[in-house]
């Protein structure tokens, strides 16, 4: 098995499809199957079932599809860091960030590594906190930025706490309830709530533990995946969201009221099973500086530096 024979294995199972595939490679059809039938009877198992429309991966090959992928990475990465000891970083980087992040940050940090790195591959993938780490462990993403307590322990992951975010009560301006500076978790029950996010993760996690332990019944009026449909679920006067309050300072129509006791981490972290690449270490210094710059400047709003321990926290192997 080399790496050619990866890298032709990964072109047919993307494409399920021997002929797109070669096509794609710039290789006889005939040239192809050979070395996937070469490859078959090295590792001893069937990666494709063959049909007249294409090639499906078999579970042995949906196996490898993920290994091979990571290996071809860790491959492009060991030859583009030789190529840049003596030139400017280049090459693909991944950064995870969560939707609410990416839509407050993701443009100008895009802005700042571009301008800094101009040859950068940069590729920035919006998720929720636990994909973002399947998504590091897979090694399909070089970094994320997570919401929430990371589970314990977080394998193979380094996580680095970077600021605390205020979650609040995102409503109408003009409800009675909104005039406040800050609300109890109490005060929201019997609220209608439009929930965002996954359940339990992120800002659903930490409203559901404070309720919890408040002993407050939450009235979940409809679940949607994205705050944007939220916020125009409220202008219709469908009912109030949680959330964090930095993208509604300007918004005349909707207000941001804290909830007591009621924040959210944000965190840094990136892999401990494999070496970071050289652009991928001054893309994470670039975030974690970036970010530093907005919490500390206050243009973050509702966000605190970290209380807890400023040491990082690795996990075992």
């Amino acid at each position: 098995m080399d790496i050619r024979q990866l890298k032709y294995f990964v072109a047919v199972a993307e494409h399920e499809n021997f002929s797109r595939a070669a096509t794609q490679l710039y290789v006889a059809q005939s040239a192809l199957s050979r070395r996937m039938q070469d490859l078959e009877d090295d590792l001893g198992v069937r990666l494709f079932d063959r049909h007249l429309r294409g090639a499906a991966l078999t579970p042995e090959g949906r196996d490898l599809l993920e290994r091979a992928r990571f290996l071809l990475r860790s491959f492009e990465q060991l030859r583009s860091d030789l190529g840049q000891s003596r030139s400017r970083p280049f090459g693909p980087v991944g950064v995870g960030m969560t939707p609410n992040f990416a839509a407050m940050v993701g443009a100008s940090f895009a802005q700042q590594v571009v301008a800094q790195y101009p040859d950068a591959q940069l590729r920035i993938v919006e998720a929720y906190s636990p994909e973002l780490r399947d998504m590091l462990r897979a090694g399909s993403i070089d970094m994320a930025v997570l919401s929430g307590n990371a589970p314990a322990p977080v394998h193979s992951l380094a996580v680095e706490p970077l600021f605390e975010d205020r979650l609040c009560l995102i409503g109408p301006s003009s409800a009675p309830l909104m005039q406040r500076a800050e609300i109890g978790v109490q005060q929201l029950k019997g609220l209608p709530l439009i929930l965002t996010g996954m359940s339990s993760a992120g800002v659903r996690n930490e409203l559901e533990a404070l309720a919890s332990r408040k002993r407050v019944e939450l009235s979940v009026a409809l679940e949607v995946a994205s705050i944007g449909l939220a916020t125009q679920m409220i202008r219709l006067g469908m009912g109030y969201t949680i959330y964090v309050g930095a993208g509604f300072a300007h918004d005349s129509e909707l207000t941001a009221v804290p909830i007591t006791g009621l924040w959210l981490n944000r965190s840094l972290a990136w892999s401990t099973d494999r070496p970071m690449s050289r652009l991928g270490g001054e893309v994470l210094a670039m975030l974690r500086s970036h970010l530093g710059k907005i919490v500390r400047s206050g243009g973050w709003r509702g966000a605190r530096p970290w209380r807890g321990s400023s040491a990082r926290s690795k996990s075992s192997r």
